[in-house]
């Protein structure tokens, strides 16, 4: 168990490109466990919020202390319901300079 926020989920997924996993914590700046290939199979015991790469906060734990970024891999079936005040919302903002 970490001591992140997480929802427990058990499934596989695929890596869509190259990916690294991360030691210790669901971070860029954590230590890589190992480079996978892309098309790699992963099995997630977790989901987890951590560090957002490209906007998306959302990471798997992969064992007790390793994690991959969500956003490198396939979705998971059926998806995990992330809590709603964990989701990003965006709102865009147009200024025009006169």
């Amino acid at each position: 168990m970490s001591p992140y926020s997480e929802i427990p989920v058990v499934g596989t997924v695929n890596t869509l490109t190259g990916a690294f996993t991360r030691k210790e914590s669901p971070s860029v700046f954590a230590p890589v466990a190992d480079a996978l290939p892309a098309g790699s199979g992963v099995s997630i015991q977790a989901a987890v919020l951590g560090d957002a790469v490209q906007g998306n906060p959302h990471w798997y734990r992969i064992n007790e202390d390793t994690y991959i970024w969500a956003g490198a891999c396939t979705r998971i079936d059926p998806y995990p319901a992330f809590p709603e005040n964990t989701r990003t919302k965006w709102t865009a903002v147009v200024f025009e300079v006169r």
